[in-house]
């Protein structure tokens, strides 16, 4: 339900008294539909931040001078739309993708090698397994999962 159809619902139960039940009033009230923030990239995010931000930047002036990440995005006739809403209505920044990577090693068949991150730096670990065979646990700690500029920014091989 909108604003005007809340009103039109207020008026019709007041009957022309002008009196209505705070129980309807917030009955009616929890109907109204409130803008739902859209789910932006943060190169997106931060360009909308910025011009926000920014004095004498208007809309018009952030979507006709975007930087090229965002130019590109907003080649997509969807994004445009998507772009207006977050301008007015807020926005959440898109969860990268996350990552795990093993380092095989078929010789050692009781011991995994991983990368995972600590303090923000991205580093080889393991796990031994006595007496078992290793266990997939680890892909679900979030040490280990990483993005891939983590994973890039010191094993570009990976």
């Amino acid at each position: 339900m909108n604003k005007q159809e809340a009103i039109e619902k207020l008026t019709n139960i007041a009957n022309g008294t002008g009196w209505v039940t705070c129980t309807s009033a917030c009955n009616i009230i929890s109907q109204i539909h409130e803008p739902q923030t859209v789910v932006v990239p943060k190169f997106v995010a931060e360009w909308i931040e910025k011009k926000t931000k920014s004095l004498g930047w208007s809309f018009k002036v952030a979507l006709n001078n975007p930087i090229d990440s965002v130019y590109g995005w907003l080649a997509n006739r969807n994004n445009q739309e998507t772009f207006a809403r977050a301008w007015l209505d807020g926005y959440e920044i898109e969860r990268e993708k996350l990552y795990t990577v093993e380092i095989p090693d078929p010789n050692c068949l009781d011991v995994v090698t991983f990368l995972c991150k600590e303090n923000g730096k991205v580093f080889i670990g393991g796990d031994i397994f006595w007496d078992e065979l290793p266990n997939y646990n680890w892909k679900k700690e979030p040490e280990n999962q990483l993005t891939e500029s983590e994973i890039k920014q010191d094993f570009e091989w990976a």
